[in-house]
């Protein structure tokens, strides 16, 4: 690189750049999870799926696809491949919607409910340690990601 060449940001450190420390921050925290996870043979996606499916599955509504689409912000065609190899695990099972001949109807079996409860609470400890460090902010810190999250939800 040429002494003329200048790299073009408004910041004299990368500590002053917002998105970059929330991208570090998101990934520490997204490695603590992962690690963790491993150990549990799922992996983070499959666990966010897992554990919106028991979630959602506590009303009687039918569960499909682009529901948990909607649910986790995860693209349809992401949730499929994820819900083939939580199938192929033998944590849910799909069949033809009722509403919808198009449509798979999703449920989560025994082994699935066992599978999130079993992981959800190492996963909520995870939060709870990672967090603790914002102590009395962290309910205005909530407050500020859900605000950026439905500013900026796509669609």
């Amino acid at each position: 690189m040429t002494k003329d060449n200048k790299f073009l940001t408004q910041f004299q450190t990368d500590s002053e750049s917002i998105g970059f420390v929330f991208m570090k921050t998101y990934s520490s925290w997204h490695t603590n999870i992962k690690n963790c996870l491993k150990k549990q043979s799922i992996t983070h996606p499959q666990f966010i799926v897992l554990a919106t499916l028991a979630y959602l599955s506590q009303q009687p509504d039918e569960i499909t696809q682009v529901i948990l689409s909607n649910k986790t912000n995860i693209d349809v065609m992401t949730i499929s491949q994820i819900l083939e190899n939580l199938e192929k695990k033998d944590y849910i099972k799909r069949s033809c919607s009722i509403k919808d001949s198009r449509a798979k109807s999703i449920q989560l079996t025994q082994k699935g409910l066992n599978k999130a409860n079993e992981t959800v609470p190492l996963v909520e400890q995870i939060d709870k340690d990672f967090f603790s460090t914002l102590q009395g902010d962290k309910e205005q810190f909530m407050k500020m990601l859900l605000t950026l999250l439905k500013t900026n939800m796509e669609g």
